[in-house]
């Protein structure tokens, strides 16, 4: 990078961490803590703290892979073109850059959907039947166009923006939820509804953080490494930005929830908490309780935390088509960063017009966010794999970091991570698959232009086909609560993945 390299200022640590905050504290504070509770009730708690112990867990794990590769730009999304072949690789490239570009819009509506309720005169103009108008959708893709603006000029404007950013969506969460506390507390709240604080089992405090964007909110703790060849000493800093981020976001969001549970009327869950209904929740919430302050501060807000992820994410995205340029995987022409902003101009109008495509296929956060869910856990998927696959490769090799019980972290995150995506249910795994194969075909016919290299292409990716297709399954099984009924179908699940797990980690490449 001409730009850090002459001027020395390199993002420290705080812009680490603030980078990794900055992408993990976005629209998912706004609107998860009412949807966790409304789909589990107050068992909704666990949720986040499973959520968080992967998230921690993969983070750790990507910090020895970071460290080892700390030269490497869009790192998190070129994981396995590095450890096994570019084929391979390209199926996880698409399938992080594709979470990333659909986060974006995601942002961007979760910000207008909140506003929209700061002003019912407006607000069916611009949100209406839970769907966007072409005026909202018209609002979405103006607050894209800023996003891009301010990543425009490289990561010296990028931080310094999140930076301050950040300051504020530690703040308001916090204060919030504290206010909230002090305002109104029903500890009775938490086990009225059917005397238990699982009224709907147990079970959904695992499908919740899927569904209800609770991994959403921890997934912004991958861009740290997005952005590793740009920081100062990354060694360092890189596995303390990680962890450090996951952590004080698990903080702020167990607040939340505790306080959103806690300062429910309970007039209004009497009949259960799959009744509540909001749109704006913690605002609403708020004027409901008489603190009409705090409601504006969250309007305020609404419009500063989903965008602050907006703008990291832009920039995210254009450095992993960026790398993915410089893999062969996408036109070379966007492998060409500016020679002072050491960034890919190219690259971030790219991201905007797919962004701005997405939000006409996607127009509300709810659509969107189980769909980026799917996407982002596959993105994860390749931590392990490339994890235990370094470690074969350079069994010795002396690393700047190194995860203690790696092995058997990595295949316990594996196992986490394929469950949870069969949370996911059918529809959105289908989706999922078909898009990937899309990709795929995409590719091969612009790369290799021939059937013999394109079938040797599939031939080196065939495992992570086969290890989505047999999650569909049971996927399937999954929606017809045929899934855990019997302990035998969960050892079946377990014994199939793992399998899989070898020809995962040990996926040849059959190109010359």
């Amino acid at each position: 990078m001409a730009y850090i390299e002459s001027s020395g200022k390199q993002p420290s640590l705080f812009s680490a961490i603030a980078i990794g905050v900055g992408c993990i504290v976005g629209s998912g504070w706004l609107f998860a803590s009412y949807k966790a509770a409304k789909f589990a009730g107050p068992v909704a708690i666990g949720s986040w703290i499973i959520g968080a112990f992967l998230a921690l867990l993969i983070a750790l794990l990507l910090a020895e892979i970071a460290t080892f590769y700390s030269k490497e730009t869009g790192l998190f999304a070129r994981l396995l073109t590095l450890t096994h072949n570019s084929d391979y690789g390209f199926i996880i490239s698409s399938s992080n850059w594709f979470a990333t570009i659909i986060t974006i819009p995601a942002e961007a509506e979760a910000s207008i959907q909140y506003l929209a309720q700061a002003f019912p005169s407006m607000s069916e103009n611009v949100f209406n039947n839970n769907h966007f108008t072409m005026f909202g959708i018209a609002l979405v893709c103006l607050l894209m166009l800023i996003y891009g603006l301010l990543n425009y000029w490289g990561i010296k404007l990028l931080t310094k923006a999140n930076n301050t950013i950040t300051v504020i969506k530690l703040t308001v969460p916090a204060l919030t939820a504290i206010i909230f506390m002090a305002a109104a507390f029903h500890p009775g709240n938490f086990s009225s509804y059917k005397g238990t604080i699982a009224p709907y089992g147990y079970d959904k405090m695992f499908t919740a953080v899927v569904t209800c964007g609770i991994f959403y909110s921890f997934y912004g703790f991958s861009m740290i490494t997005v952005f590793s060849k740009e920081l100062k000493n990354p060694q360092r800093n890189i596995p303390l930005a990680l962890a450090g981020s996951v952590i004080i976001c698990l903080v702020i969001y167990l607040m939340l929830q505790i306080s959103f549970i806690g300062a429910v009327v309970p007039a209004s869950i009497i009949s259960g908490w799959h009744v509540l209904d909001f749109n704006s929740p913690l605002a609403q919430l708020a004027i409901i309780l008489g603190i009409n302050w705090i409601a504006i501060i969250l309007y305020v807000d609404a419009a500063i935390s989903p965008s602050g992820t907006g703008i990291v994410f832009v920039g995210s995205s254009a450095r992993i088509f960026t790398g993915m340029a410089e893999d062969r995987q996408m036109p070379s022409v966007f492998a060409k960063e500016h020679p002072i902003h050491g960034i890919s101009r190219l690259s971030i109008a790219a991201t905007l017009i797919f962004c701005m495509i997405l939000v006409v296929f996607f127009d509300n956060w709810d659509k969107i966010m189980i769909v980026v869910s799917v996407f982002q856990l596959i993105s994860c998927l390749a931590v392990p794999i490339a994890f235990c696959k370094l470690r074969k490769m350079y069994p010795e090799e002396v690393r700047p970091f190194r995860m203690p019980g790696g092995v058997v972290c990595s295949y316990i995150a594996y196992i986490a991570v394929s469950y949870l995506l069969v949370q996911c249910g059918l529809l959105p795994l289908v989706l999922s698959l078909v898009l990937h194969v899309v990709f795929f075909v995409i590719y091969c016919s612009v790369y290799y232009r021939g059937f013999s290299k394109s079938v040797m292409a599939a031939l080196s990716s065939w495992s992570m086909f086969a290890y989505m297709a047999l999650l569909t399954v049971f996927g399937y099984m999954q929606d017809q609560g045929i899934l855990e009924q019997q302990p035998g179908n969960l050892v079946g699940f377990v014994i199939l993945v793992s399998i899989l797990y070898y020809f995962l980690i040990n996926q040849k490449s059959y190109q010359n």
